[in-house]
């Protein structure tokens, strides 16, 4: 660890009797990307670094072996659904992340509802999680839904999907009210803090916003840690990116202080993947190349990342682990 290009320590610590200021600080490792960030420091006030170093060879290992495809993540981050044309048991899936390892040989996906004749869910268009984690909403390939109860393995067609949506985001946003509340928030921040498109971070402490602009969009986060912590601030500027450009695909990172952006090309069968603080500082690339799914998700340990590829042309898609650390 380097300070003002000063090399201070070689391993994880605390640094004290610095001079009040604003220091550069810089952590290399072999086989890691730097990081580098001005870090201020304040009298008699202690400044937490949290820092992430990513691999510069990121390690690609499969999670699935017999196709996947429509990634969801549940809201609590610990369960993955996702569809698969599996010849066995096509149908719709789902694996534990909270479950150690995660890999092709320690993971243990189970079929939530498999595939009939008169049902192929296995072919469709998109899944979306209850706020429970008990339903899963699934659209099909005709813009037909149905409503697959994870308790007792059932599917059944709805035609009230949009009610459905409607119920699930009302039970989101009366817990987020009852939780903005009690912080005492003004009525704008209360407002965006409980949008349908705001992203709640994994410790429930912060969320992700954006403004528009006529010419750009901006990608703002709200802290709401009490304390802050020293050095961060309560709203900050991630990025921001003119109005008519491709948008990225915005999820949070497992420690609440990095994002995690996905940009496809125009084919969707190729992207960039890239970590980035929550004040916009230390962009890494993690990944580039073949992507069919801007829907990335963090590991609940953070070491792994899961994305959809192949690395076959017009082969099948399937899930794997992007070992960043």
């Amino acid at each position: 660890m380097y300070l003002d290009g000063v090399l201070t320590t070689a391993t994880n610590g605390t640094v004290s009797g610095l001079e009040p200021k604003t220091y550069t600080l810089k952590i290399t490792k072999n086989g890691y990307v730097t990081w580098e960030k001005p870090i201020p420091v304040f009298p008699e006030l202690v400044t937490d670094i949290t820092a992430v170093l990513v691999a510069q060879t990121p390690r690609l290992e499969p999670l699935t072996n017999t196709g996947a495809g429509q990634p969801s993540i549940s809201p609590s981050l610990t369960k993955l659904a996702y569809l698969s044309k599996d010849t066995i048991k096509p149908g719709i899936w789902v694996i534990p992340l909270s479950q150690g390892g995660l890999s092709l040989f320690r993971a243990t996906p189970y079929i939530v509802v498999a595939d009939i004749p008169k049902k192929t869910l296995s072919t469709a268009t998109s899944i979306e999680w209850s706020p429970d984690e008990k339903k899963l909403l699934v659209q099909g390939a005709n813009n037909t839904f149905d409503i697959v109860d994870l308790q007792t393995n059932v599917a059944q067609s709805t035609s009230s999907a949009e009610n459905i949506r409607k119920t699930w985001n009302d039970e989101t946003v009366k817990k987020r009210s009852d939780f903005i509340e009690k912080l005492g928030l003004s009525k704008n921040i209360a407002a965006l803090a409980v949008s349908a498109e705001t992203v709640w971070s994994p410790d429930d402490k912060k969320f992700l916003y954006t403004v528009e602009t006529s010419i750009q969009r901006e990608y703002r986060v709200y802290n709401l840690e009490k304390p802050l912590p020293v050095g961060e601030k309560v709203d900050n500027l991630v990025f921001s990116i003119g109005i008519k450009d491709p948008q990225p695909k915005v999820t949070w990172y497992y420690d609440s202080y990095h994002l995690i952006l996905t940009e496809l090309d125009q084919t969707r069968t190729k992207g960039r993947i890239s970590l980035v603080r929550i004040d916009g500082s230390n962009k890494t690339e993690i990944y580039n190349n073949s992507l069919y799914s801007d829907a990335v998700y963090s590991s609940p340990s953070g070491d792994k990342l899961i994305i959809l590829t192949s690395f076959k042309s017009a082969s099948q898609t399937d899930l794997y682990t992007l070992g960043i650390h």
